[in-house]
């Protein structure tokens, strides 16, 4: 039987498991129920050390999707769709939503970019 990695933990993907739905209560349980009985490996450890001192966040503001991305976009490809040049298009979203071209074509990307996304996760 081949070995497993060294950074396999069942445990632990059990516990991750649970913090990643949001039930902390319950990962906390599970930790303390392994730590308690001896048998915790590193990743397990690893763990309950991050629920007990979080690592630092990165420095700055996390980056946030343009305002109204999804409403800019529709408007977009509805507009594109009738006929409308790119440029009067970027211009009147401007207008319409009062932010720059710049802003509007950012937009359009991050629309563009989730609508592929979440093409490609539906297909079957």
């Amino acid at each position: 039987m081949a070995k497993l990695p060294p950074g396999f933990s069942l445990p632990a993907i059990r516990i991750e498991s649970a913090l990643s739905e949001g039930r902390t209560g319950d990962a906390l349980k599970m930790v303390v129920d392994i730590l308690r009985s001896g048998t915790a490996d590193a990743v397990v450890q690893g763990i309950a050390a991050n629920m007990l001192k979080p690592p630092k966040r990165g420095r700055g503001r996390q980056k946030a999707l343009p305002q109204f991305w999804y409403d800019i976009g529709q408007d977009f490809h509805d507009l594109r769709s009738r006929g409308h040049l790119y440029e009067a298009v970027l211009a009147k979203l401007a207008g319409k939503y009062g932010f720059s071209e710049t802003h509007v074509r950012n937009a359009v990307r991050i629309f563009d970019e989730a609508k592929a996304e979440h093409d490609e996760a539906t297909r079957d």
